[in-house]
């Protein structure tokens, strides 16, 4: 059975919930701070949600802040200033609540109507509030719809931990569960904002499709990969004959996604023409293809998503107003970046370590592992577990295998800025680990001591501290990539290029720039050979492996290069 506490200094509220919630406990309410802060250690870990009454009618010496010289300090009325901290008790009292108790859903409430809660009620992070109408039967309802709600998403979170993004329980986190949830069911469009690498395309997919309850697929366009001329082609279709190429008639994502979900990636390259045939979508679920002579019918749920700010460019005069307002900027929601995410940072590693584990080249890096040390090959469904810290983890199942991250390891990845969020995460952890395993597989006989019969462990795969420092020291202050006609080979001599030196803000900066530059053009110059480059570099043919995650550390995409080759 939940317990709550209620904070308030008269008993209406905890009459009303006792009457109309018995299944729920309600401890003894607390009704002023001290007993605030005593309950709370009293019942430390076991109370589930606080509803928290906002005016307290209560003597000065009771009211917070303790120490009220420095507002008297500021002049004008006393006696106005201790009944101000009398009707706004309830915020200063939740302001020692969340620092203290972070993560405690709090619901703020109040039957005043000239105490306007929406600000202070988000920037103190409260779970929820409402306004009481001095009506039992309705009050009663609107506070019983909040709290099983609140609760209900907690317990959801625990059979569903699986989530994408929405591990942890800080009640940022949870409450943008319930909002993306609750957009999912309906008919609207959804705006999910947010920075680049944050996943937003993931979370249109794995979240609010699944939610949706719709029975059709679920389709995504990146718009910024698009031409533009060939936009319009990709998202209505086109009718054979319409255009010089148009050989065949091509339906496009709207027919696809037809009774199911649309998702646009980075909405704002759509351009105002076709804006204004998105539009017609929205309004009369009608679209023409390209060529048609008649309008064609289409149900989807449309999620669209951008790192940009969309009223900003309205503004501007680059995105239409109409279109704006029908895709439902009231309940847009922004997803957090990595560096936002810190309450829950370890949940994510342990995910994402899951998730690069899968990885075809890091799964056959730890095949390799285990069959070199006797241990059972890992099977498609076993993960590796995380363990921070300096103890080795209890020998478990044998077929279980741990990476084990110094703290010092974990604090580094932990304070990293992340500029390119959940994706450079991703991307440095699979890195992380390649590299220790092909350390690992490539020099067994010269890494591991002699058998040590049951005290070995090869079970146990440490990161090295120093791994991890080398991998973020590039991407610290990145540099900008000096243009390509500034690097030239010299007299046809591979080990010889002349590289263009740019100001940065270290010399480390200006290292990883350097070494860029080469590793791009020497790529570019052996025609993509790596063994080569291996040669030239490490006088090894067969190092090309350890050149391209050197390369990959840098952030140089191979793919890239390798387009421009052919272009």
């Amino acid at each position: 059975m939940p317990s709550i506490l209620i904070i308030d200094d008269e008993d209406n509220y905890l009459e009303l919930c006792r009457r109309y919630m018995p299944e729920h406990s309600f401890l003894p309410p607390a009704r002023n701070y001290r007993e605030t802060a005593a309950a709370l250690r009293r019942y430390a870990g076991q109370v589930d949600l606080v509803l928290l009454d906002v005016h307290f009618n209560i003597p000065e010496a009771e009211l917070l802040p303790h120490d009220k010289q420095p507002l008297l300090a500021r002049g004008g009325d006393p006696v106005k200033l201790i009944e101000r901290l009398r009707r706004s008790q309830g915020l200063y009292i939740l302001d020692q609540i969340r620092q203290s108790h972070p993560d405690l859903p709090v619901i703020v409430m109040t039957s005043r109507d000239d105490l306007p809660l929406e600000a202070d009620a988000e920037r103190l992070r409260a779970e929820d509030y409402t306004y009481l109408l001095a009506d039992d039967y309705l009050d009663a309802r609107a506070l019983k719809l909040q709290i099983d709600g609140i609760l209900a998403q907690r317990e959801r979170h625990v059979a569903a931990a699986g989530e994408p993004f929405y591990w942890g329980n800080s009640a940022a986190m949870i409450g943008l569960r319930r909002r993306l949830g609750i957009l999912a069911r309906g008919r609207l469009p959804v705006i999910i904002q947010g920075a680049t690498g944050t996943g937003k395309s993931l979370v249109a997919r794995e979240f609010i499709h699944p939610r949706s309850e719709r029975g059709g697929p679920f389709v995504a366009v990146d718009l910024s990969t698009l031409p533009n001329d060939l936009m319009a082609a990709h998202l209505f279709g086109v009718v054979k004959g319409a255009y010089t190429g148009a050989t065949s008639s091509r339906e496009g994502v709207l027919a696809r996604a037809h009774g199911g979900t649309l998702f646009l990636d980075e909405i704002g390259n759509l351009g105002l023409e076709l804006q204004k045939s998105l539009l017609l979508v929205l309004q009369e679920g009608a679209y023409r293809p390209i060529g048609a002579t008649k309008e064609l019918q289409t149900d989807i749920k449309l999620v669209v998503a951008t790192n940009e700010n969309l009223a900003a460019m309205v503004r501007a005069g680059r995105f239409r107003e109409d279109l704006y307002m029908r895709l439902n900027p009231a309940t847009a929601v922004t997803l957090p970046g990595l560096r936002e995410r810190r309450d829950d940072f370890q949940e994510l590693l342990e995910w994402f370590m899951r998730r690069v584990t899968a990885e075809a080249y890091n799964r056959d890096l730890l095949a390799q592992y285990a069959l070199q040390r006797g241990l059972p090959a890992p099977g498609p469904n076993d993960n590796l577990a995380v363990t921070v810290g300096r103890s080795i983890p209890p020998r478990g199942d044998a077929r279980r295998m741990h990476v084990l991250l110094h703290p010092s390891s974990f604090k580094l990845l932990q304070e990293f800025d992340w500029p390119g969020n959940f994706r450079q995460f991703e991307m440095t952890l699979s890195n992380l680990l390649t590299f220790t395993l092909v350390d690992l597989v490539d020099r067994p006989e010269r890494i591991e001591p002699e058998d040590l019969g049951e005290a070995g462990r090869p079970d146990i795969i440490p990161i090295l501290p120093r791994t991890v420092s080398d991998l973020l020291r590039p991407m610290t202050a990145p540099a900008a990539e000096a243009p390509t006609e500034a690097v030239a080979p010299e007299s046809g001599d591979l080990a010889r290029l002349t590289i263009a030196l740019s100001p940065a803000e270290s010399l480390n900066a200006v290292s990883c720039a350097v070494e860029r530059q080469y590793l791009e053009h020497l790529y570019e110059r052996c025609l993509g050979d790596l063994g080569k480059m291996g040669e030239i570099l490490l006088n090894d043919a067969g190092a090309g492996r350890k050149i391209q995650l050197r390369m990959n550390q840098l952030g140089i995409k191979l793919r890239r290069l390798k387009r421009r080759a052919d272009g």
